[in-house]
């Protein structure tokens, strides 16, 4: 297949109206049109997400002929990974060929670290699945703002929905299995790769991490929120066991200080109550001391609620932490750079390492961080412009080319919805200033960005080229090279 519109041009399509990451990226070698996929997913729980994502799955079958040269999996979050589920009969069937797969580090088996990391991860997820099963609809703490936050943060760690499943494989497992071992690879940190189908193009591996310290720092040090650090295994242990003991699956705990006969439950303690109800004010019981309204606020049965909010903060910070970050250079030394999600301490490990580690005998000298982001023409704004996904000083104040445009993948209704500031204002300026105003949005209106791109062009005589899909169901840069 072949597409004479790409000569001396690279296409980066974005599938527009969901909050998620779907990018095709088609590229002309040796006169054949290949195809990278970068993630494929919507948000869990969006309204006809799973209709959304079938449609563009049959627009990337149509435009690939269902060859996936490569396919890059930046995370598992379920709004990167999702449309890999929804439409696994077409992807892990006979409609789609992967000829090779690209995952980070933390995602290899026969590595010890991800292993490590992966067992916390796990446990964290049942336990958080636990707490999900508890505060279902109708129930008194589904209204409790902190499991609010749980819920909320559940639409992206995909197997709190999923493991009632009898299917326990992961959707990467699914695609691994897919792929075959031997079209894997597990990108590391300072590598520079090239995909087996595409020779001349190559991606400078910026993350993830190898360092705990890195992978544990989501927030800035300077600045009002607080930093979240790697899953803690034993508060994941803690938090499961008590959600087991309030369904009665495990009995109550044997170092209590409490002898059994002055052990009561919850529910004992508020019967008790309703029985001494006729009683003078005097003469109240201890239980309606506890339970009358004005001292509601010395009660702590639910206290241990903050520790699933933190949990899943944690859990979501973490993962996006661990993104495969990639550089691709074209052949003039642009640079179209994906960071999935990658936070704080992803974007600083950038400076860590050069690209290669080391200097190869007979190649160019190996790049640094900087040097290659004040290569950047192309920036996928990470985690849909949240607030603290995109490093200032060590990340976008880098980005030194003038033919700068950025693609935000967000549907700014459904994060309203959550009470997600998706766009983030501050960063959204920041990013328009840095590109003239060059910035295309999941949910932007197609005229305003059209105009935006003929009144700034990215070059005046070979400019970027901008174009919408049918009912403008996704939004192409054609990026000359």
């Amino acid at each position: 297949m072949t597409d004479s519109n790409l000569q001396g041009k690279v296409a980066i399509r974005m599938y527009r109206g969901i909050l998620g990451d779907c990018f095709l990226i088609r590229y002309l070698e040796a006169g054949t049109t290949r195809h990278i996929l970068i993630d494929c997913g919507v948000l869990q729980g969006s309204k006809d997400g799973k209709l959304k994502m079938a449609r563009i799955v049959d627009d990337i079958h149509k435009t690939t002929g269902g060859v996936l040269d490569l396919v890059v999996v930046t995370h598992e979050h379920h709004d990167h990974t999702s449309g890999f589920l929804y439409e696994q009969a077409r992807f892990f069937g006979e409609d789609f060929r992967i000829g090779e797969l690209w995952l980070a580090w933390t995602e290899d088996p026969n590595d010890s670290q991800a292993v490590a990391l992966h067992a916390r991860f796990k446990k964290a997820k049942v336990a958080l699945a636990g707490v999900v099963g508890l505060s279902g609809n109708g129930t008194a703490l589904s209204q409790d703002a902190r499991i609010k936050t749980v819920h909320g943060l559940g639409a992206f760690i995909e197997p709190l929905a999923g493991l009632a499943s009898k299917d326990k494989r992961t959707t990467i497992e699914k695609l691994k299995a897919k792929a075959g071992s031997k079209a894997i690879r597990y990108l590391e940190p300072g590598e520079v790769a090239r995909p087996a189908a595409i020779g001349t193009l190559k991606a400078y591996v910026m993350g993830p991490p190898r360092s705990e310290e890195r992978l544990r720092k989501d927030l800035p040090s300077k600045g009002t929120g607080k930093e979240v650090y790697v899953t803690s295994l034993d508060e994941a242990m803690a938090l499961e066991e008590r959600t087991l003991r309030l369904k009665g699956v495990v009995p109550p705990a044997a170092d209590t200080p409490f002898a059994s006969p002055y052990q009561r439950t919850y529910e004992k303690a508020q019967s008790d109550t309703d029985a001494h109800s006729g009683a003078d004010e005097d003469e109240a019981s201890v239980e309606q001391r506890y339970f009358s309204s004005e001292n509601q606020w010395r009660c702590i049965e639910d206290e241990w609620l903050d520790g699933a909010e933190t949990l899943a903060l944690k859990m979501d910070s973490d993962t996006n932490n661990t993104s495969l970050v990639l550089a691709f250079e074209l052949p003039d030394g642009q640079i179209l750079l994906f960071p999935g999600d990658a936070q704080v301490g992803n974007w600083l490990s950038w400076g860590d390492q050069t690209y290669p580690k080391k200097k190869v005998a007979g190649s160019p000298a190996p790049l640094t961080r900087d040097e290659i982001l004040a290569r950047v023409t192309l920036y996928k704004v990470g985690h849909h412009c949240s607030h603290n996904a995109t490093a200032r000083a060590a990340g976008l104040e880098k980005m030194h080319d003038s033919r700068l445009v950025a693609m935000i993948p967000v549907d700014a209704d459904v994060a309203k919805g959550k009470d997600w500031k998706m766009p983030y204002p501050d960063l959204l300026s920041a990013l328009q200033q840095r590109t003239k105003n060059r910035v295309v949005s999941g949910d932007g209106k197609p005229e305003s960005e059209m105009k935006t791109f003929k009144d700034s062009p990215t070059d005046p005589n070979n400019p970027v080229v901008l174009n919408y899909g049918p009912n403008e169901s996704w939004v192409e840069l054609l990026i000359p090279y």
